[in-house]
């Protein structure tokens, strides 16, 4: 089930690779002035660096079986979910005073990319919560 685990993460991540690449592409990391993203900076790299983080973490579980990474993956892992639903409810179209500026670089993600990821996350947060739990 570990290796299911991290094969799981490891479609995520690809996923979230994607989107980030389209962020970047559209000009994602020189939207910087006030009001003009609605993605911070902060948020998506902390995102992205705490998933690589988590990422490796549970990979070291899976090669060397240490319980205490397994538990260090799952406590990253939720955070990561709380950064990704704050993006993705930054992302949902409002009618907001940030809705009438120009379109942000994240406004270019195709929205199949956007569900495939978040049902992947979602999928993979569970899986790692029970295989930590069901060895407790």
């Amino acid at each position: 089930m570990t290796v299911f685990v991290l094969c799981a993460w490891l479609l995520t991540a690809g996923l979230g690779g994607y989107l980030a690449s389209v962020w970047i592409r559209h000009g994602g990391l020189r939207q910087r002035a006030s009001g003009v993203t609605r993605l911070p900076l902060w948020l998506v790299l902390g995102h992205v660096l705490l998933a690589v983080g988590g990422l490796a973490s549970w990979t070291a579980y899976v090669a060397g079986g240490v319980r205490g990474t397994a538990w260090a993956a799952c406590a990253v892992v939720l955070i990561v979910a709380a950064f990704g639903f704050m993006m993705l409810l930054r992302w949902l179209p409002s009618s907001g005073r940030h809705s009438h500026g120009r379109r942000t670089a994240e406004r270019h993600f195709p929205l199949t990319a956007v569900v495939a990821h978040g049902m992947c996350a979602g999928a993979t947060v569970l899986l790692v919560v029970l295989v930590v739990l069901g060895q407790a």
